[in-house]
């Protein structure tokens, strides 16, 4: 590994919020951003439809939000810590508009590395609750790897794949308040 076991946390501040009601953890590639293959290219940065406004739903009702996304292009090299750190600045800068991401917490291993932050492991899970954020509550995914990620570290999945995601997060946040 040329990274250490440990997933990599993005923070947007260094002053941590706590959410009561818990964290919102959103997949990256195909979730929130159209999946270009491994890459970190602020020029191929593409929200998927509804993504921006599923992020200021999730803030609107108090919880925080964080990205949990495997990226191996760093072990093999598709591209470097400081290309993804930059990415992440100008996905932050443009949601910022909808209340922003709390924590971007990434694998950075290879599938061959057998951590245990590569999802479906629970990893990126755990090191968003012990960041202080608060407990995940449920996850936003579009792949198996990220529905199995989800029951392992058993909170509640959304799967995107072949949806809007703002409307999935919608009926979720509907019947999360009527409890």
């Amino acid at each position: 590994m040329k990274f250490p076991a440990e997933p990599i946390l993005d923070y947007e501040t260094s002053k941590v919020s706590h959410y009561p009601k818990g964290v919102v953890v959103f997949d990256r590639d195909g979730t929130l951003i159209e999946d270009a293959g491994q890459h970190n290219d602020v020029a191929r940065l593409v929200f998927c439809e509804g993504a921006i406004d599923a992020i200021a739903l999730v803030k609107g009702l108090g919880f925080g939000v964080a990205i949990a996304s495997n990226q191996a292009g760093l072990e093999t090299e598709k591209f470097s810590l400081e290309q993804l750190m930059a990415f992440n600045a100008e996905l932050r800068s443009q949601l910022a508009v909808a209340g922003g991401i709390d924590v971007i917490a990434v694998c950075p291993h290879h599938e061959s590395s057998q951590c245990g932050c590569r999802k479906p492991q629970t990893g990126l899970f755990e090191a968003i609750e012990n960041s202080g954020l608060g407990a995940p509550v449920v996850f936003v995914g579009d792949t198996e790897s990220d529905r199995l990620a989800a029951i392992a570290s058993k909170i509640h999945y959304l799967d995107v794949a072949h949806s809007n995601i703002f409307e999935v997060v919608q009926d979720w946040s509907r019947s999360y308040e009527a409890g």
